[in-house]
């Protein structure tokens, strides 16, 4: 059975491969037809590798491998602009985590109103005396089940959907403090492990 890309190199670098360095934030579907390797952005493919990894982030460095030369503009502008693109993702992400949040708590004043009437309802179809058959239907099962999904959406909100925007968090913050080494293609130094496009 073939391990997972975390298991396989646990310690090697993440390299990313450029045709230009303008693929770094974009990649144009139609340059495929010209021989070019990339569906997605470089930066979202180093991102998605990163989500991918099962335990806390290992690798030694980001090495992004160039086609052409590398002049040492190049290579400041590069590594500048990834550190950039991780500290707006993770802005952004925040927002997003506090938008979740808010609609969790909005969602949840509702939520419990509709769990209060819900709860309320069982408890008068379940009565002693209650028609056998309502009782099941209505009591123990309709206004039962309203009332649970009454909670359910907030609670879901606020514990659940958050997860994946804090772990997008974590992954970026970790990338912003790991060194970036820009390369020529081919130029790698023997024996260290590699996670690619």
């Amino acid at each position: 059975m073939p391990k997972r890309p975390d298991e396989r190199e646990p310690r090697g670098d993440v390299v990313i491969r450029l045709d230009t360095p303008e693929e770094l934030f974009a990649a144009d579907p139609r340059s495929l037809l010209f021989g070019s390797r990339r569906l997605e952005s470089g930066v979202e493919e180093l991102v998605d590798l990163f989500l991918a990894m099962k335990k806390k982030v290992r690798t030694r460095r980001i090495v992004l491998e160039m086609a052409g030369e590398c002049s040492p503009e190049l290579v400041a502008s590069l590594e500048g602009s990834l550190r950039r693109y991780c500290r707006l993702r993770i802005e952004r992400a925040k927002r997003q985590g506090a938008v979740i949040w808010r609609s969790g708590m909005r969602a949840l004043v509702s939520g419990s109103l509709l769990f209060f009437v819900g709860v309320v309802l069982s408890f008068g179809f379940t009565r002693p005396g209650e028609d056998e058959f309502w009782a099941e239907l209505l009591g123990n099962g309709v206004f039962l089940v309203v009332a649970w999904v009454g909670l359910w959406y907030p609670l879901d909100l606020l514990f659940i959907a958050r997860q994946p925007v804090k772990r997008e968090i974590r992954v970026l913050t970790e990338l912003l403090r790991l060194p970036v080494v820009v390369q020529s293609q081919g130029a790698a130094t023997p024996g260290d492990a590699t996670v690619a496009s």
